[in-house]
């Protein structure tokens, strides 16, 4: 019996249970984060400047884009996303317009924007994300207990 057929039975015990468990609290804990209302994210608010494409560097990521902005006052914010990008460049801007843009705290990314009282993109929480993790813990944690249930055998090697 080779090296890696021995070791399945600790492999599965060390890295798929604990990667499963880990998946399903984490996306638990993302459902209780994850905004629920516009009411939750951090408003800016004031007279448009400028708009349009801009190259934005994204340290974290080192990454360079090329995405959709609007400037108020004198901070600029992205729309990050195809189908957000879609929306806002669709509308049709005039400097001077009043904004409203709704970010998560601390961010860049528009998440809700209303220009002269009229809703031109609106927030949809990112539920997505946490149904993945908790889907994949659910799937992973199962997989993993049934594996070292019916496989403890494994465990010592025997065939």
């Amino acid at each position: 019996m080779s090296i890696f057929k021995k070791s399945g039975y600790l492999r599965v015990l060390f890295v798929g249970l604990p990667f499963g468990v880990a998946s399903l609290i984490g996306g638990t804990t993302m459902f209780n984060e994850i905004p629920e209302t516009p009411k939750e994210l951090i408003v800016y608010e004031g007279v448009l400047t400028s708009f349009g494409e801009t190259t934005y560097y994204e340290v974290e990521l080192d990454l360079e884009r090329t995405l959709f902005y609007v400037k108020i006052n004198s901070e600029m914010y992205y729309a990050d996303r195809r189908k957000e990008r879609r929306i806002m460049e669709s509308y049709d801007y005039k400097i001077g317009d009043s904004l409203k843009v709704w970010t998560n705290l601390n961010d860049v990314y528009i998440r809700q924007i209303v220009v002269n009282d009229q809703v031109v993109m609106v927030y949809k929480p990112p539920y997505w994300r946490a149904w993945f993790f908790t889907l994949a813990g659910i799937l992973f944690t199962v997989m993993s207990v049934f594996y070292l249930i019916k496989y403890n055998a494994d465990y010592f090697g025997e065939d």
